[in-house]
């Protein structure tokens, strides 16, 4: 019974017991985890090593023996954004899962006077830093010859020359004529002849009649409208040619110095010095004895051979290689000043309100009036233009008149005159200038022609100690062979 009533019932007593042991347990856990967290540190340093070395990888096997520089010093470079571009790696993040810099991170090879050096730079938010690997044999290298030391081969060259006479023609024109090739070319006036006037022809002018009815009835009838294409003159302005002056290039020898080497005779002074042998006189075959008590020596006289030494100064001379300033003459292109005309310009225009057909010395200007009749029927006229009406007279009579100077016919008036205009006309490929038609043509001429010889020096550079043709100058110079690896 007793059992059955606290297993149903509720304690506080067991909440608090409860929450004390949780309160402990998440304390102790806390403690744990801050004593022995690790430190991840080395991570990361990891994480960027591995994709240092994941970059320098996928680099060692991009530079294949066409991507290597050929000169010393040349580098020549592949970005990681390059690299991910051409599937050469995939990509990578940092610690904190943020991309490196695509362009800051980069692989590339340096050639060295020892080979090739690797260098891989990689470029994070946080760290950056790069690696440098010295490559040794690998399909770079010729023939897969090759170890970590190369060198370039270096070859004595000498200086050859040859004296060699040359002969050149040069072609010129008389002033005002244009060269070309071996002809000189002018424009000339061939044909002149005054230019042609024209004249309009007379021009006849109708107007209707006034009429009026005196007796009967008028009918109004329908007046007829015609659209006419009338031509006006065109308006044709020339403008004077204008001159200027401009720059002509034109073929000219000039004098140019040049240092030339040639072979001279120098003299130095050397001391020589022969060697001879003389005679010298010395005491030999001496003997002593007593004279008078007193001992007294005695000795013959004899003689040799000595050596002598003379020395004097001589002058030898040598040939050697000398330099002179020498004038040769040579072609050029000079400029002159040169005033050129050019020729008058027609401009050709049409009135305003007038339509144009064509252009240039075509042009044609036209304009659409319309004209108002009356149908054959027709009695009597009143008004004119657009307000022109036409009636027909029934038992009437009509009477007809025509404004001064107009004659009167058939209910039309007329009048006639004889209006002139002038325009200037030339025939087909003559150019109007004023009150002249000219006619040009080109005219060919044979250039002068000048033949001109010349002496001069062709020089050489050969590793040989003679050269078949060529003499030595004395100049010798240092030039880089093949590349050798041992």
């Amino acid at each position: 019974m007793y059992s059955n009533e606290r297993r149903n019932g509720f304690s506080i007593f067991d909440l608090l017991v409860k929450i004390i042991f949780a309160g402990l347990f998440i304390f102790i856990l806390i403690w744990l985890f801050n004593k022995n967290v690790p430190n991840m540190k080395p991570f990361y340093s990891n994480v960027f090593r591995e994709n240092i070395k994941y970059m320098q990888e996928a680099g060692e096997s991009y530079f294949t023996d066409d991507k290597m520089p050929k000169e010393l010093g040349q580098e020549v470079k592949i970005t990681l954004d390059e690299m991910i571009n051409k599937k050469l790696i995939l990509p990578f993040v940092d610690e904190d899962g943020n991309p490196c810099n695509l362009y800051s991170s980069y692989v590339s090879v340096v050639k060295t006077e020892n080979g090739y050096e690797l260098k891989t730079n990689l470029v994070c938010n946080k760290e950056s830093d790069f690696t440098v690997k010295v490559l040794g044999c690998h399909n770079y290298c010729k023939d897969n010859n090759c170890e970590k030391k190369c060198s370039i081969e270096k070859i004595t060259q000498y200086q050859f020359k040859k004296q060699v006479t040359s002969t050149k023609t040069t072609y010129s024109c008389a002033s005002g004529a244009t060269l070309n090739g071996k002809y000189c070319y002018k424009t000339v006036l061939k044909d002149s002849k005054n230019a042609t006037v024209k004249r309009s022809e007379t021009t006849t002018y109708t107007t209707p009649a006034s009429c009026s009815v005196t007796s009967g009835s008028k009918t109004q009838l329908k007046t007829n409208v015609t659209e006419n294409k009338v031509y006006v003159d065109r308006i044709v302005k020339t403008t004077p040619g204008s001159t200027r002056v401009e720059k002509q290039a034109y073929a000219c020898t000039t004098t140019k110095t040049e240092r030339e080497a040639y072979d001279c005779t120098k003299s130095t002074t050397k001391r020589k010095c022969t060697e001879s042998s003389t005679s010298e006189a010395y005491s030999c075959n001496c003997k002593t004895k007593f004279v008078g008590g007193v001992l007294q020596s005695s000795c013959d006289v004899c003689y040799r051979s000595v050596p002598v030494q003379s020395c004097s100064d001589v002058k030898e001379e040598y040939t050697d290689t000398c330099y002179r300033d020498v004038e040769k003459q040579v072609q050029s292109t000079c400029y002159r000043d040169v005033t050129v005309t050019t020729d008058p310009v027609t401009t050709y225009s049409c009135p305003a309100g007038t339509t144009a057909e064509g252009s240039g010395a075509n042009l044609k200007c036209y304009k659409v009036e319309k004209s108002y009749s009356c149908p054959a029927n027709t009695d009597v006229k009143e008004g004119s233009g657009a307000n022109l009406k036409c009636y027909q007279v029934k038992n009437g009579t009509v009477n007809c008149s025509c404004p001064n100077g107009y004659t009167l016919k058939d209910k039309m008036c007329y009048k006639v005159e004889n209006k002139e205009s002038y325009t200037k006309s030339c025939p087909t490929g003559y150019k109007l200038e004023g009150e002249k038609c000219n006619l040009y043509g080109e005219e060919k001429t044979k250039a002068k022609a000048t033949k001109k010889t010349t002496k001069s020096y062709v020089y050489k550079w050969s590793s040989s100690n003679s050269l078949k043709g060529y003499t030595k100058t004395g100049k010798t110079r240092i030039v880089n062979g093949k590349e050798k690896c041992e």
